[in-house]
C-alpha cells in the first residue's frame, strides 16, 4: 500500500486540466448511472417469482459493477499519460506497483478482482432456482440496494466537486466500497460470489 508521501508525490504530477477532465468523466457517467438506476428501479414491479427475483439481483449486481469509475477517462493519471509509452512517466504507476497491466499493479489487481466477481455472477445465470427467495422480501431488499447505490452516487458527486487529485481518488475508492456493500449478495445466495466480493474489497484497500 502506498504511503501518504507516495500519494502526494504521484498527485503532484497531475496538471489541473487532467484533473478536470477526469472529474468531468466521473460526473457524466454518474449522471447516466442515476438515470439508468431509475429505470432499473421501475422494473422491480415486474418481479413476481423467486427465479425472477434472483435474475433481477444478478442483473442489478452486474449493472452496479459496470458503474464503477475504473475506466481510463475517469483517472487523472490515465488522462494525463495516455498514448505511446507515456505510462512510463505515470506517478500512479511509480507508487502503486507498476503500470496497470502488470501483476503487481494495485489498479490491475483491483480490476482483475472485479472481473472475477462479474464472471462468478455471470456463471450462475442458468443455475436452477432454489425457490428459497421470497419475491416480496427480495423486492424490498433490491429496493434498498438501489437506494444505497443512489446515495453512493450522490455522495460521490459531492465529494469530487472541489476535490484535488488525492480527493478524487479517495472519493472513487469510497464509492466503490459503498457499491460493494450495496450489491444484493443475499439474494444471489452464492458463497463463491461472497468470496469474490471480499477479494474486491481487499484489493480496494491498495487502490489509493
Amino acid at each position: 500500500m502506498a504511503s501518504p508521501e507516495d500519494k502526494a508525490r504521484a498527485a503532484a504530477k497531475i496538471l489541473p486540466r487532467s484533473l478536470e477532465e477526469a472529474r468531468g468523466a466521473v460526473e457524466a457517467r454518474g449522471l447516466l448511472f442515476l438515470r439508468r438506476l431509475d429505470r432499473l428501479e421501475a422494473g422491480l414491479e415486474r418481479v413476481g417469482t423467486p427465479r425472477e427475483a434472483e435474475r433481477f439481483a444478478r442483473a442489478t449486481a452486474m449493472f452496479l459493477l459496470d458503474s464503477l469509475p475504473l475506466r481510463p477517462e475517469a483517472c487523472p493519471f490515465c488522462v494525463q499519460n495516455v498514448g505511446g509509452n507515456s505510462c512510463e512517466a505515470c506517478g500512479y504507476a511509480e507508487t502503486h506497483g507498476g503500470e496497470c497491466d502488470v501483476e503487481t499493479s494495485a489498479f490491475g489487481q483491483l480490476i482483475e478482482a472485479v472481473i472475477d466477481l462479474a464472471g462468478e455472477i455471470h456463471e450462475i445465470r442458468d443455475d436452477p432456482s432454489t425457490g428459497a427467495v421470497d419475491p416480496e422480501e427480495a423486492k424490498k431488499e433490491l429496493g434498498a440496494s438501489i437506494a444505497r447505490s443512489r446515495e453512493a452516487a450522490k455522495a460521490l458527486f459531492a465529494d469530487i466537486a472541489e476535490a484535488d487529485v488525492s480527493g478524487l481518488m479517495e472519493a472513487k475508492r469510497a464509492y466503490i466500497g459503498a457499491i460493494l456493500e450495496a450489491l444484493p449478495a443475499g439474494i444471489i445466495g452464492s458463497r463463491k460470489v461472497d468470496r469474490r466480493i471480499e477479494m474486491v474489497a481487499f484489493r480496494l484497500e491498495g487502490y489509493w
